[in-house]
Protein backbone atom coordinates (compact mmCIF):
# COMPACT_ATOMS: atom_id res chain seq x y z
CA UNK A 1 0.00 0.00 0.00
CA UNK A 2 2.82 2.69 0.75
CA UNK A 3 4.60 1.80 -2.38
CA UNK A 4 1.19 2.57 -4.69
CA UNK A 5 1.11 5.65 -2.36
CA UNK A 6 4.80 6.80 -3.16
CA UNK A 7 4.53 5.70 -6.42
CA UNK A 8 1.59 7.78 -6.67
CA UNK A 9 3.24 10.47 -5.17
CA UNK A 10 6.27 10.55 -7.39
CA UNK A 11 3.68 10.49 -10.55
CA UNK A 12 2.05 13.41 -9.30
CA UNK A 13 5.19 15.49 -8.78
CA UNK A 14 6.45 14.28 -12.52
CA UNK A 15 3.18 15.30 -14.04
CA UNK A 16 3.09 19.22 -12.12
CA UNK A 17 7.23 19.36 -12.95
CA UNK A 18 5.87 18.36 -16.83
CA UNK A 19 3.03 20.82 -16.81
CA UNK A 20 4.97 24.06 -15.44
CA UNK A 21 8.07 23.18 -17.80
CA UNK A 22 5.52 23.12 -20.68
CA UNK A 23 5.52 25.95 -23.26
CA UNK A 24 2.99 28.67 -23.27
CA UNK A 25 -0.04 28.24 -26.03
CA UNK A 26 -0.30 31.72 -26.84
CA UNK A 27 1.69 34.91 -27.71
CA UNK A 28 0.62 38.15 -26.32
CA UNK A 29 0.73 41.25 -29.21
CA UNK A 30 0.57 45.11 -27.49
CA UNK A 31 0.17 47.51 -29.65
CA UNK A 32 0.55 51.46 -28.76
CA UNK A 33 -0.87 54.70 -30.52
CA UNK A 34 1.76 57.12 -29.37
CA UNK A 35 -0.38 59.79 -31.07
CA UNK A 36 -3.34 62.05 -29.63
CA UNK A 37 -5.53 61.42 -32.93
CA UNK A 38 -7.48 58.01 -33.77
CA UNK A 39 -6.16 55.66 -36.01
CA UNK A 40 -8.86 54.08 -38.34
CA UNK A 41 -7.57 50.68 -40.12
CA UNK A 42 -4.30 50.92 -38.51
CA UNK A 43 -2.39 48.13 -40.30
CA UNK A 44 0.38 46.72 -37.79
CA UNK A 45 2.96 44.97 -39.37
CA UNK A 46 4.53 41.82 -37.05
CA UNK A 47 7.98 40.04 -38.49
CA UNK A 48 7.47 36.69 -38.45
CA UNK A 49 11.10 35.84 -37.66
CA UNK A 50 10.59 37.49 -34.48
CA UNK A 51 7.41 35.73 -33.32
CA UNK A 52 9.90 32.57 -34.13
CA UNK A 53 12.44 33.41 -32.03
CA UNK A 54 9.87 34.99 -29.29
CA UNK A 55 7.64 31.64 -29.70
CA UNK A 56 9.30 28.84 -31.35
CA UNK A 57 6.34 26.46 -30.58
CA UNK A 58 4.17 28.80 -32.41
CA UNK A 59 3.81 27.26 -35.73
CA UNK A 60 3.92 30.00 -38.10
CA UNK A 61 2.10 28.54 -41.41
CA UNK A 62 -1.34 27.75 -39.42
CA UNK A 63 -1.48 30.88 -36.58
CA UNK A 64 -4.91 32.71 -35.94
CA UNK A 65 -5.45 36.71 -33.62
CA UNK A 66 -8.05 37.11 -31.57
CA UNK A 67 -8.53 41.02 -29.79
CA UNK A 68 -8.03 40.60 -26.43
CA UNK A 69 -10.61 42.68 -24.81
CA UNK A 70 -13.92 41.44 -26.94
CA UNK A 71 -11.90 37.90 -28.05
CA UNK A 72 -13.12 38.50 -31.80
CA UNK A 73 -10.68 36.42 -34.32
CA UNK A 74 -9.33 38.92 -36.90
CA UNK A 75 -8.23 38.96 -40.24
CA UNK A 76 -4.49 38.82 -40.92
CA UNK A 77 -1.92 38.43 -43.72
CA UNK A 78 1.65 36.91 -44.10
CA UNK A 79 3.49 38.84 -46.88
CA UNK A 80 7.25 37.86 -47.36
CA UNK A 81 8.45 37.80 -43.70
CA UNK A 82 5.25 40.10 -42.27
CA UNK A 83 2.83 39.20 -40.51
CA UNK A 84 0.03 41.55 -40.67
CA UNK A 85 -3.51 42.72 -39.32
CA UNK A 86 -6.04 45.87 -38.95
CA UNK A 87 -7.26 47.68 -35.96
CA UNK A 88 -8.52 50.95 -34.71
CA UNK A 89 -6.82 53.03 -32.33
CA UNK A 90 -8.32 55.93 -30.18
CA UNK A 91 -5.96 58.32 -29.24
CA UNK A 92 -3.50 57.30 -27.44
CA UNK A 93 -4.98 53.94 -26.51
CA UNK A 94 -2.96 50.75 -26.13
CA UNK A 95 -4.47 46.95 -27.29
CA UNK A 96 -3.46 43.58 -26.61
CA UNK A 97 -3.71 40.99 -29.48
CA UNK A 98 -3.44 37.04 -28.53
CA UNK A 99 -1.51 34.76 -31.29
CA UNK A 100 -2.07 31.12 -31.37
CA UNK A 101 -2.42 28.24 -33.45
CA UNK A 102 -5.65 26.47 -34.40
CA UNK A 103 -7.10 23.96 -36.00
CA UNK A 104 -9.96 25.53 -37.36
CA UNK A 105 -10.15 29.08 -38.42
CA UNK A 106 -13.33 30.93 -38.13
CA UNK A 107 -12.96 33.95 -40.08
CA UNK A 108 -12.46 32.96 -43.78
CA UNK A 109 -12.21 36.38 -45.44
CA UNK A 110 -12.96 37.73 -48.44
CA UNK A 111 -10.47 40.16 -49.42
CA UNK A 112 -11.28 43.69 -50.69
CA UNK A 113 -8.25 44.78 -52.34
CA UNK A 114 -6.73 43.52 -55.79
CA UNK A 115 -4.75 44.26 -58.59
CA UNK A 116 -4.79 42.93 -61.94
CA UNK A 117 -3.24 42.92 -65.00
CA UNK A 118 -6.37 42.82 -67.72
CA UNK A 119 -5.98 42.07 -70.95
CA UNK A 120 -5.67 43.10 -74.24
CA UNK A 121 -5.37 46.49 -72.47
CA UNK A 122 -2.16 45.36 -70.34
CA UNK A 123 -3.29 48.16 -67.62
CA UNK A 124 -2.28 47.78 -64.24
CA UNK A 125 -5.21 48.42 -62.22
CA UNK A 126 -5.62 48.17 -58.43
CA UNK A 127 -8.18 48.71 -55.85
CA UNK A 128 -9.67 48.15 -51.93
CA UNK A 129 -13.04 49.18 -50.81
CA UNK A 130 -12.53 52.92 -50.72
CA UNK A 131 -10.91 53.85 -53.77
CA UNK A 132 -9.28 52.46 -57.30
CA UNK A 133 -6.46 53.43 -59.35
CA UNK A 134 -4.57 52.01 -62.76
CA UNK A 135 -1.59 52.74 -64.80
CA UNK A 136 -1.85 51.93 -68.32
CA UNK A 137 0.49 49.20 -70.11
CA UNK A 138 -0.37 49.68 -73.60
CA UNK A 139 -1.12 52.33 -76.51
CA UNK A 140 -4.72 51.14 -76.61
CA UNK A 141 -5.20 53.31 -73.82
CA UNK A 142 -3.96 56.27 -76.14
CA UNK A 143 -1.47 59.12 -75.74
CA UNK A 144 -0.61 58.17 -72.25
CA UNK A 145 2.60 57.58 -70.05
CA UNK A 146 3.24 56.36 -66.70
CA UNK A 147 0.75 58.97 -65.28
CA UNK A 148 -1.93 57.23 -62.15
CA UNK A 149 -5.47 57.24 -63.11
CA UNK A 150 -8.24 57.02 -60.59
CA UNK A 151 -11.24 55.54 -60.44
CA UNK A 152 -13.50 56.86 -57.88
CA UNK A 153 -15.89 54.05 -55.80
CA UNK A 154 -18.93 54.77 -54.05
CA UNK A 155 -19.04 51.28 -52.94
CA UNK A 156 -17.30 48.95 -50.40
CA UNK A 157 -17.16 45.57 -52.57
CA UNK A 158 -14.41 44.90 -55.70
CA UNK A 159 -15.85 46.73 -58.83
CA UNK A 160 -12.52 46.70 -61.09
CA UNK A 161 -13.27 43.14 -63.57
CA UNK A 162 -17.34 44.30 -63.60
CA UNK A 163 -15.96 47.92 -64.76
CA UNK A 164 -13.79 46.22 -67.51
CA UNK A 165 -16.22 43.80 -69.17
CA UNK A 166 -18.75 46.51 -69.18
CA UNK A 167 -16.23 48.89 -70.74
CA UNK A 168 -15.13 46.17 -73.39
CA UNK A 169 -19.03 44.98 -74.37
CA UNK A 170 -20.17 46.66 -78.00
CA UNK A 171 -22.82 48.80 -79.25
CA UNK A 172 -26.27 49.57 -76.96
CA UNK A 173 -24.90 46.45 -74.61
CA UNK A 174 -21.73 49.16 -73.54
CA UNK A 175 -21.63 50.11 -69.80
CA UNK A 176 -19.05 52.57 -70.34
CA UNK A 177 -17.04 53.18 -66.66
CA UNK A 178 -16.93 56.90 -67.67
CA UNK A 179 -20.24 56.85 -66.35
CA UNK A 180 -21.79 56.51 -62.95
CA UNK A 181 -24.02 53.49 -63.03
CA UNK A 182 -24.78 53.32 -58.93
CA UNK A 183 -20.98 52.60 -58.04
CA UNK A 184 -18.41 55.43 -59.32
CA UNK A 185 -16.75 55.96 -62.28
CA UNK A 186 -13.48 56.62 -64.23
CA UNK A 187 -13.79 60.74 -64.27
CA UNK A 188 -9.84 61.32 -64.50
CA UNK A 189 -8.16 62.53 -67.19
CA UNK A 190 -4.67 61.87 -66.81
CA UNK A 191 -3.04 61.77 -70.59
CA UNK A 192 0.44 62.37 -70.52
CA UNK A 193 0.48 63.85 -67.24
CA UNK A 194 1.72 62.37 -63.96
CA UNK A 195 -1.67 61.74 -62.95
CA UNK A 196 -2.61 61.55 -59.09
CA UNK A 197 0.69 61.43 -57.63
CA UNK A 198 3.39 59.84 -60.71
CA UNK A 199 6.62 60.24 -60.11
CA UNK A 200 9.54 61.40 -62.78
CA UNK A 201 13.34 62.72 -62.29
CA UNK A 202 13.65 65.99 -62.08
CA UNK A 203 16.27 67.84 -64.42
CA UNK A 204 17.17 71.20 -65.82
CA UNK A 205 13.76 72.67 -64.08
CA UNK A 206 11.67 70.04 -65.53
CA UNK A 207 10.14 66.55 -65.38
CA UNK A 208 11.23 63.99 -67.49
CA UNK A 209 8.74 60.97 -67.83
CA UNK A 210 9.33 57.11 -68.00
CA UNK A 211 6.82 55.71 -71.29
CA UNK A 212 5.02 52.97 -70.05
CA UNK A 213 6.07 49.77 -68.30
CA UNK A 214 7.73 46.97 -69.91
CA UNK A 215 7.03 44.62 -66.94
CA UNK A 216 5.04 43.44 -63.86
CA UNK A 217 4.87 41.20 -60.79
CA UNK A 218 1.82 40.96 -58.80
CA UNK A 219 3.17 40.60 -55.22
CA UNK A 220 0.01 40.14 -52.76
CA UNK A 221 -3.61 40.53 -53.36
CA UNK A 222 -4.91 40.69 -49.98
CA UNK A 223 -6.94 40.24 -48.12
CA UNK A 224 -5.96 43.13 -45.71
CA UNK A 225 -3.04 44.22 -48.83
CA UNK A 226 -2.29 44.91 -52.49
CA UNK A 227 1.15 44.83 -53.60
CA UNK A 228 2.64 44.75 -57.47
CA UNK A 229 6.11 45.82 -58.93
CA UNK A 230 6.21 47.22 -62.42
CA UNK A 231 9.54 48.14 -64.53
CA UNK A 232 10.62 50.76 -67.15
CA UNK A 233 13.21 49.81 -69.32
CA UNK A 234 12.62 52.03 -72.08
CA UNK A 235 13.80 55.59 -71.40
CA UNK A 236 16.27 58.54 -71.95
CA UNK A 237 17.65 61.40 -70.79
CA UNK A 238 19.61 63.66 -73.14
CA UNK A 239 20.42 60.19 -75.54
CA UNK A 240 21.47 58.41 -71.76
CA UNK A 241 19.35 55.58 -70.89
CA UNK A 242 17.79 54.67 -67.90
CA UNK A 243 16.00 52.53 -65.86
CA UNK A 244 13.19 52.42 -63.29
CA UNK A 245 11.43 50.52 -61.02
CA UNK A 246 8.27 50.91 -58.74
CA UNK A 247 6.69 48.87 -56.11
CA UNK A 248 2.95 49.59 -55.08
CA UNK A 249 1.12 49.11 -51.73
CA UNK A 250 -2.64 49.46 -51.45
CA UNK A 251 -3.78 48.69 -47.75
CA UNK A 252 -7.56 48.02 -47.21
CA UNK A 253 -9.53 51.12 -45.63
CA UNK A 254 -6.78 53.69 -47.05
CA UNK A 255 -6.91 56.24 -49.77
CA UNK A 256 -3.26 56.45 -50.43
CA UNK A 257 -0.61 54.48 -52.16
CA UNK A 258 2.97 53.72 -50.46
CA UNK A 259 4.77 53.86 -53.58
CA UNK A 260 9.00 53.35 -53.60
CA UNK A 261 10.99 54.07 -56.54
CA UNK A 262 14.31 53.35 -57.66
CA UNK A 263 16.26 54.84 -60.44
CA UNK A 264 18.88 53.32 -62.10
CA UNK A 265 21.74 53.74 -64.54
CA UNK A 266 21.85 57.03 -64.73
CA UNK A 267 24.78 58.66 -66.10
CA UNK A 268 23.68 62.17 -67.22
CA UNK A 269 25.85 65.06 -65.77
CA UNK A 270 24.42 67.35 -63.48
CA UNK A 271 22.00 68.22 -60.31
CA UNK A 272 18.76 65.67 -60.68
CA UNK A 273 16.39 65.66 -58.03
CA UNK A 274 13.16 63.00 -57.72
CA UNK A 275 9.57 64.82 -58.55
CA UNK A 276 6.16 63.48 -57.74
CA UNK A 277 3.15 65.40 -58.74
CA UNK A 278 -0.44 65.80 -59.44
CA UNK A 279 -2.08 66.93 -62.05
CA UNK A 280 -3.88 70.34 -62.58
CA UNK A 281 -7.71 70.09 -63.43
CA UNK A 282 -10.31 72.39 -64.48
CA UNK A 283 -11.28 74.90 -61.28
CA UNK A 284 -8.73 73.18 -58.83
CA UNK A 285 -7.50 74.91 -55.49
CA UNK A 286 -3.96 73.78 -54.15
CA UNK A 287 -3.27 73.08 -50.63
CA UNK A 288 -0.12 72.12 -49.03
CA UNK A 289 1.28 71.74 -45.73
CA UNK A 290 5.26 72.38 -46.14
CA UNK A 291 6.39 70.68 -42.34
CA UNK A 292 4.42 67.44 -42.78
CA UNK A 293 5.24 67.37 -46.53
CA UNK A 294 2.21 66.65 -47.85
CA UNK A 295 0.82 68.29 -51.01
CA UNK A 296 -3.37 68.25 -52.17
CA UNK A 297 -5.38 69.32 -54.80
CA UNK A 298 -9.18 69.85 -54.31
CA UNK A 299 -11.98 70.75 -57.27
CA UNK A 300 -15.39 69.77 -58.90
CA UNK A 301 -14.89 65.95 -60.59
CA UNK A 302 -15.94 67.19 -63.73
CA UNK A 303 -18.45 69.54 -65.29
CA UNK A 304 -21.48 67.71 -63.75
CA UNK A 305 -21.79 69.21 -60.50
CA UNK A 306 -23.62 66.28 -59.78
CA UNK A 307 -20.61 64.47 -59.05
CA UNK A 308 -19.19 66.59 -56.68
CA UNK A 309 -15.58 67.10 -55.90
CA UNK A 310 -12.47 64.89 -56.16
CA UNK A 311 -9.28 65.56 -54.29
CA UNK A 312 -5.69 64.35 -54.93
CA UNK A 313 -2.60 64.47 -52.27
CA UNK A 314 1.32 63.32 -52.04
CA UNK A 315 2.68 63.20 -48.91
CA UNK A 316 6.28 63.04 -49.09
CA UNK A 317 8.62 62.09 -45.83
CA UNK A 318 10.22 64.59 -44.10
CA UNK A 319 13.62 62.95 -44.72
CA UNK A 320 13.32 63.39 -48.76
CA UNK A 321 11.10 66.70 -48.55
CA UNK A 322 13.74 69.51 -50.75
CA UNK A 323 10.41 72.25 -52.28
CA UNK A 324 7.28 72.36 -53.39
CA UNK A 325 6.62 73.84 -56.95
CA UNK A 326 4.58 73.92 -60.23
CA UNK A 327 4.79 73.22 -63.97
CA UNK A 328 2.74 73.96 -66.80
CA UNK A 329 0.38 70.75 -65.75
CA UNK A 330 1.28 70.09 -62.79
CA UNK A 331 1.44 71.37 -59.03
CA UNK A 332 4.79 69.35 -57.77
CA UNK A 333 6.69 68.34 -54.70
CA UNK A 334 10.69 67.60 -55.22
CA UNK A 335 12.51 65.34 -53.49
CA UNK A 336 16.38 65.36 -52.13
CA UNK A 337 16.83 61.38 -53.37
CA UNK A 338 19.57 61.00 -55.66
CA UNK A 339 19.86 58.46 -58.70
CA UNK A 340 20.56 54.90 -57.66
CA UNK A 341 18.68 55.52 -54.35
CA UNK A 342 15.32 54.50 -53.33
CA UNK A 343 12.81 56.68 -52.63
CA UNK A 344 9.50 56.50 -50.99
CA UNK A 345 6.74 58.72 -50.95
CA UNK A 346 2.33 58.49 -50.68
CA UNK A 347 -0.21 59.16 -53.07
CA UNK A 348 -3.84 59.03 -53.79
CA UNK A 349 -7.29 60.30 -53.91
CA UNK A 350 -10.45 60.62 -52.19
CA UNK A 351 -14.41 61.47 -53.78
CA UNK A 352 -17.02 62.97 -51.73
CA UNK A 353 -19.89 60.73 -53.16
CA UNK A 354 -17.44 57.99 -51.19
CA UNK A 355 -19.56 58.94 -47.99
CA UNK A 356 -15.69 59.04 -46.49
CA UNK A 357 -15.29 62.94 -47.12
CA UNK A 358 -17.78 65.40 -47.23
CA UNK A 359 -15.23 68.01 -47.56
CA UNK A 360 -11.74 69.52 -48.71
CA UNK A 361 -11.42 69.98 -44.87
CA UNK A 362 -11.97 66.65 -44.27
CA UNK A 363 -9.35 65.78 -47.26
CA UNK A 364 -6.68 68.11 -45.72
CA UNK A 365 -6.99 66.57 -42.22
CA UNK A 366 -6.67 63.65 -43.58
CA UNK A 367 -3.28 64.13 -45.54
CA UNK A 368 -2.36 65.63 -42.04
CA UNK A 369 -3.04 62.78 -39.64
CA UNK A 370 -1.77 60.29 -42.27
CA UNK A 371 1.73 62.14 -41.92
CA UNK A 372 1.59 62.32 -38.92
CA UNK A 373 0.98 58.09 -38.28
CA UNK A 374 4.14 57.97 -40.86
CA UNK A 375 6.15 59.89 -38.66
CA UNK A 376 5.22 58.39 -34.94
CA UNK A 377 4.44 54.34 -35.83
CA UNK A 378 2.68 52.39 -33.27
CA UNK A 379 4.68 50.42 -30.82
CA UNK A 380 4.47 46.96 -31.37
CA UNK A 381 5.73 44.89 -28.31
CA UNK A 382 5.25 40.65 -28.27
CA UNK A 383 5.76 38.56 -24.90
CA UNK A 384 4.38 35.41 -23.62
CA UNK A 385 2.56 37.17 -20.89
Amino acid sequence: MRKNILSLNILFIILVILCSCSPPSKLFISVENPLDIKRDNETVIVSLNSIKKKAPWLDTSNIVLHDYENNIELVTQKLDDDFLFQSNFKANEKKLFILSNTSSRKVIPESIVDVKFVLPRQDIAWENDRIAFRIYGSKLAGDVLNGIDVWVKRVRYPIIDKWYKGNALEGPQKISYHIDHGEGADFFTVGRSLGAGGAAIWKDGRIHQTSLFTSHKILATGPIRSKFLVRYEKDSIDGQPFKAEKIFTLDAGQNLNRIEVFFSGITITGKVSFAAGLVKRKNVERFADEKLGWLSVWGMTNDDSTNEYTGTGIIIPKNYFQEMIEDKEHFLIIGNSSPDKKFTYYAGACWTRSGDFKSVEDWNNYLTNYALRLNNPVIVTISEK
